[in-house]
């Protein structure tokens, strides 16, 4: 089974922009061959890749597992009916590539899931009080960086094809689903509430990349700091119906957007977790926010 979100890969026309965008977020950058990765602080793993061509697109999305697992994969994969792929990279191609049924290329590597190393922040609750002797209001230069890259939303042609072959092929389980306009997959062991996201379209492409902050107070300095620099403020403060995570979306320089996301749903592999369908339309994508969503949140602005 899938077991990591390893990192997601974007074709971008101009790696210097993305440089300048992923630094202002906080991450750290680092050279890749021709490309450009960029890691959280305290997490050695890579997050995000990004490699040049002429115009913006979803490359490839990275998923990690057991070496030993990694073999069953194939099989699966080839029993399915899914032809392998060859790397698009010459440095960093390991694993196994294929495409599924939309035509996105999916890595998948023997690879742990690595740790963040930097210290959670303390958080006081009734009878659990972990920050003992000090002001909870944090200053305003407090370093709000994102912890781990915590689910990506990609764009499919088909709902429920996508479905089937993610949980059927690649043993992903279904966590909730909005009607015919978006679902939520997790992976088959413990899992946060989704890892993968995938929201109907004519076309395929990204929507976002979540990053995982400290708490509620990162989302919004690190939102307020992207602003601040010149990127497009698109949706949050909020905190979502499904998932239950807290969020705030800035677009990127591409049209996609990114998401800062705290207090996700943790589901162990052994839950009764009920599946919730839920009607389709912009309430059911959040509990609260600031405003609703607003109109274009759900549009795809990759090419065809």
């Amino acid at each position: 089974m899938l077991r990591s979100l390893q990192h997601a890969a974007l074709i971008v026309p101009d790696l210097e922009i993305g440089r300048r965008f992923y630094d202002t977020m906080g991450l750290e950058t680092g050279q890749l061959g021709d490309s450009l990765v960029f890691r959280c602080p305290g997490r050695a793993q890579d997050q995000v890749r990004l490699l040049e061509g002429k115009t913006k697109r979803l490359a490839y999305v990275s998923f990690g597992t057991t070496a030993g697992e990694l073999t069953g994969l194939k099989r699966k994969l080839e029993a399915a009916g899914t032809a392998l792929a060859d790397p698009p990279v010459k440095i960093g191609g390991e694993g196994i590539w294929f495409h599924d049924p939309d035509g996105d290329l999916i890595n998948i590597v023997g690879a742990p899931d690595r740790p963040q190393r930097r210290p959670a922040v303390a958080i006081n609750n009734p009878g659990d009080f972990k920050r003992l002797g000090k002001r909870g209001a944090p200053d305003r230069d407090i370093e709000a960086k994102p912890r781990r890259l915590g689910h990506v939303l990609k764009f499919t042609l088909d709902l429920k094809r996508a479905i089937d072959f993610y949980t059927r092929t690649l043993g992903m389980k279904l966590s909730d689903r909005i009607g015919d306009m978006a679902a939520f997959l997790r992976f088959g062991g413990d899992s946060d509430h989704h890892t993968l996201a995938i929201a109907q379209s004519q076309r395929t492409g990204l929507h976002h990349m979540s990053f995982e902050m400290g708490n509620l107070d990162q989302i919004q300095f690190c939102a307020e700091r992207m602003v601040a620099a010149g990127y497009r403020d698109a949706w949050g403060v909020g905190r979502h119906i499904y998932g239950s995570n807290y969020f705030h979306y800035i677009r990127d320089p591409w049209n996609s957007l990114v998401e800062f996301f705290w207090d996700i749903d943790f589901i162990p592999a052994d839950a009764k977790w009920a599946v919730e369908n839920a009607e389709a339309g912009p309430e059911s994508l959040y509990q609260w926010a600031t405003m609703p969503p607003p109109a274009d949140f759900l549009t795809n602005y990759e090419r065809a």
